[in-house]
């Protein structure tokens, strides 16, 4: 067992070692220089996200759109307090396009264009419990992270 342990502390002495110091003191990427993704759609199609796409990152082409549609069902919560909040985007990555026509009940929509590289987000979230009678459950957050090259 001793052997083993010595054994080991070599190995990672050495891969140490080895490790360029640039690896371990690389500085936080630029917010404002290209991220290095691959597109999520290589040919530069508009992405459409849902709720499925929850804490995902995807990664745009400039110019590249993106459409976003948060929906609940109308007639189980028919208050819009229970709808989905409209989507915020956080940094300079993407601008926001107005939409052809307003959504239907019970439905959040967005839609986006990026227009210079780096890193933004998207977010929105919803309340279960009717506004009248607290129930108690956590709210439902929406959270995309955006790269853009």
């Amino acid at each position: 067992m001793r052997a083993r342990t010595f054994f080991t502390a070599v190995v990672v002495v050495a891969a140490l070692a080895v490790t360029p110091a640039s690896a371990s003191s690389a500085a936080p990427a630029d917010p404002l220089t290209p991220t290095g993704c691959v597109p999520t759609d290589a040919t530069g199609r508009p992405i459409q996200l849902g709720q499925a796409d929850n804490g995902r990152t995807i990664c745009l082409r400039r110019w590249q759109r993106l459409y976003v549609t948060l929906a609940v069902d109308p007639v189980r919560y028919p208050n819009p307090y229970n709808w989905w909040t409209p989507v915020q985007a956080s940094g300079d990555v993407m601008v926001a396009l107005p939409l052809p026509a307003p959504p239907p009940p019970g439905t959040t929509a967005a839609a986006y264009r990026a227009v210079q590289p780096g890193r933004g987000g998207l977010a929105s979230y919803r309340d279960v419990c009717p506004p009248e009678i607290p129930c108690g459950a956590p709210v439902l957050p929406w959270r995309v992270t955006v790269d853009v090259n």
